[in-house]
């Protein structure tokens, strides 16, 4: 056990630092692989701007049977498949989601947020924040972010001001 914690705290400095290939060979030589050590090399491989091998070390994932993915895989995930723009493998995950009741998860729900309108499903984006607790700006950043990419301006100007209203009211 001992041994997977330093793993993973390794494999976490190294991708942190931009040293993924070392976080990889970390990953590699970790005799037992935890859920977060799986977490930590696909949020590595995202956060440095390699999606597709983080799409790649997820679906590795879903073969072993003894790994369920949680609250961190899919924080990890959904920005990876939005990047790539993958929308059908997304919708796929946004269906485990649901099935194990995180998607009221307010960091999961941004990302399938974030995920639906990057890939310009605005109405579904939209749909999903409606669902979401708004209990920070993180969901209000996704959705007004979301409109302004595909160039709704205005929408966006208006989920701004909402946003302060919002805050104002419940202040």
């Amino acid at each position: 056990m001992e041994d997977v914690v330093i793993g993973n705290t390794v494999m976490d400095m190294y991708a942190k630092l931009g040293t993924i290939d070392s976080s990889s060979k970390v990953f590699e030589e970790v005799p037992y692989k935890d859920v977060i050590s799986w977490n930590t090399i696909i949020t590595g491989y995202a956060q440095n701007g390699l999606a597709s091998e983080a799409i790649e070390v997820y679906c590795m994932m879903e073969e072993c049977e003894d790994i369920t993915p949680n609250q961190g895989t899919w924080v990890s995930i959904l920005p990876a498949y939005a990047h790539v723009g993958t929308l059908q493998e997304g919708m796929k995950a946004h269906g485990r989601v649901l099935k194990r009741g995180l998607h009221l998860d307010v960091n999961v729900s941004t990302c399938l947020i974030d995920l639906y309108g990057k890939c310009g499903r605005l109405e579904d984006a939209m749909s999903l924040f409606e669902e979401v607790p708004r209990t920070s700006s993180v969901p209000w950043n996704a959705i007004i972010s979301c409109h302004s990419i595909h160039g709704q301006g205005d929408t966006s100007l208006q989920l701004f001001q909402n946003i302060v209203s919002f805050n104002s009211w419940s202040g």
